[in-house]
């Protein structure tokens, strides 16, 4: 079946890799005042290494299960990655704004499972207490990478947007899937959702 062209968009929920076509988001990615906090809190020069517009249609923008955005990522355990989540419109819980375990980046990588999506367990996540991060159109959220957090189904009218980048040291180098798998994957711990 085809979808109707005016109801495309509501089937959409990211695109990835456009900064570099457009000199707005170019600019807002390497603004000199987000290097800096991002440059203090990784204690390095940075580099920014993936770019997403995220939205959430009215009624239908569906959830982003519980997850650690590092257990995506090629990166060793001990490497530190920044996210940077840019609110375009108002977010609030009604709507998907992110919804965080505070400190749980402190316990290090959890085991996720290819679900609805490649998840942290649903059950794992309900048991821990959950933080509201509401936020107002162009408010900026800095997060660990392995911090859980998801975002619920949107329950309002209005479409929810936002941007998100992610950072590393400049130095930072990349390893292989199944080193990340290792710390994050449940094959081979016998864990089970």
């Amino acid at each position: 079946d085809e979808i109707p062209e005016d109801q495309l968009l509501d089937y959409v929920r990211k695109f990835m890799w456009f900064s570099d076509l457009h000199d707005a988001t170019t600019r807002m990615m390497y603004k000199p005042e987000l290097m800096s906090i991002i440059e203090r809190i990784l204690g390095a020069e940075v580099e920014m290494f993936q770019d997403m517009a995220l939205l959430k249609p009215p009624g239908i923008g569906r959830e982003k299960p519980w997850h650690q955005d590092h257990a995506y990522f090629n990166f060793p355990l001990t490497q530190r990655i920044v996210g940077v989540w840019i609110a375009l419109g108002d977010v609030r819980p009604e709507n998907g704004c992110m919804f965080v375990i505070s400190g749980g980046h402190q316990a290090g990588a959890r085991s996720h499972f290819l679900r609805r999506d490649w998840q942290i367990c649903d059950t794992e996540s309900l048991a821990l207490e959950q933080t509201a991060l509401p936020m107002q159109a162009g408010d900026v959220l800095f997060f660990d990478g392995k911090i859980p957090h998801g975002t619920p189904i949107n329950r309002t009218e209005e479409v929810r947007w936002a941007l998100q980048f992610h950072y590393v040291p400049a130095s930072g180098v990349q390893t292989s899937d199944e080193e990340r798998l290792e710390a994050f994957g449940s094959e081979g711990k016998g864990a089970v959702c």
